[in-house]
This record gives C-alpha cells, structure tokens and sequence, in this order.
C-alpha cells in the first residue's frame, strides 16, 4: 500500500515538473484581429462573370521572439488548406477546385517596409505557397500591436469564372502558417 504523504510528495513533484515545462515563452504567435470568417456571395450574373474580391477581409498581428540560443533571421507566412482539403466542397455533394480562391497579403500598418510581399497565390493544398516573408533585422522580435498584415481574397476571377458551377454553400478551412527563419 503507498504511503499517501509520498504520493503526495510525488504528485506536487510531477506538477512542479509540468510546469517548468509549460512556462516558455511563445516563439511565433499569430493573432487574428479582424475577419476569421470570409462570406463569397455570388448573387448576380455579373459576379459570376467577373468574380468577387474582399479587400483587406481578415488583418493578422504577428509576435515573433528569440529563445536563446536559436537565433532567427527572419520569418515567413504560408498558407494552405485545412487537413488537406482538395477541393472546395459544397453543401450538397459539388467541389470546385482550390485556384478558385486566390490570397494576397500586405502590410496593414507601414511596419513592415522591408519584408517581400509575393501577391496574389493560389490556395493550394500543401504549404508552400507562401505570402510575405522578412529577413530584416528591424522585424525581431514582431509584436501583434505594430506588425499586423492584411488579407485580402478573390474568388472566381484568376482561374475563370465561375458561370456554369453548381450552385450550392461550398465552404473550405484555410490554414496560415507563421514559421520562424533561422
């Protein structure tokens, strides 16, 4: 039979154990401020012709950090779909294809002058396709309040229009990657 002072002993110690363990700090942070939550709705025959755009829809702030001895040289953002998703799926059976969405990101508040910014990128199912990236030594450590980056999205207009798709309530999880350059 066990002593219940030594399991209790063994128990405070196994706690004080976790904790140590869960008290670093956070290396790379993303913080949604505005839009998790991008509505396409193509209500006319003109935005099935010329598709849709969403201009600045979701704004992102970005903490990044040093834990010594790493040393970083900069950061990047990539995005993709969620779990792997291959298509955009509908409501009711239809997909259409991921380069249906295209996503660009630029810089939401002048705070990231020297970073690469890449333009419009196709969603895509694997990482990769990446937004903007930073090497400039300005940009470490990045806090969400002055580094913050815009999204905006198009739909229907890079890869054709989207006349003659079934109509349906197609939803697809994207997924963006904050990873630390070193």
């Amino acid at each position: 039979m066990i002593n219940s002072s030594k399991c209790l002993l063994l128990l405070g110690c196994l706690m004080f154990h976790l904790q140590q363990l869960s008290a670093q700090d956070n290396v790379a942070r993303l913080t949604t401020i505005i839009g998790s939550h991008i509505e396409f709705n193509f209500n006319s025959l003109d935005k099935y012709n010329t598709g849709i755009t969403v201009t600045n829809g979701t704004t992102i702030g970005i903490t990044m950090s040093e834990i010594a001895p790493a040393v970083l040289t900069g950061w990047h953002l990539d995005f993709q779909t969620w779990m792997g998703q291959p298509n955009i799926d509908g409501a009711v059976g239809n997909t259409l294809p991921l380069n249906t969405i295209q996503i660009e990101a630029t810089d939401a508040n002048g705070n990231l002058a020297a970073a690469v910014f890449n333009g419009l990128q196709d969603l895509a199912v694997s990482p990769g396709n990446t937004l903007m990236s930073t090497t400039d030594l300005a940009h470490r450590p990045a806090d969400a309040n002055t580094h913050q980056i815009n999204l905006s999205y198009e739909c229907g207009i890079a890869n054709g229009s989207l006349l003659g798709q079934s109509s349906d309530y197609y939803t697809v999880e994207v997924e963006v990657i904050l990873i630390p350059d070193f």
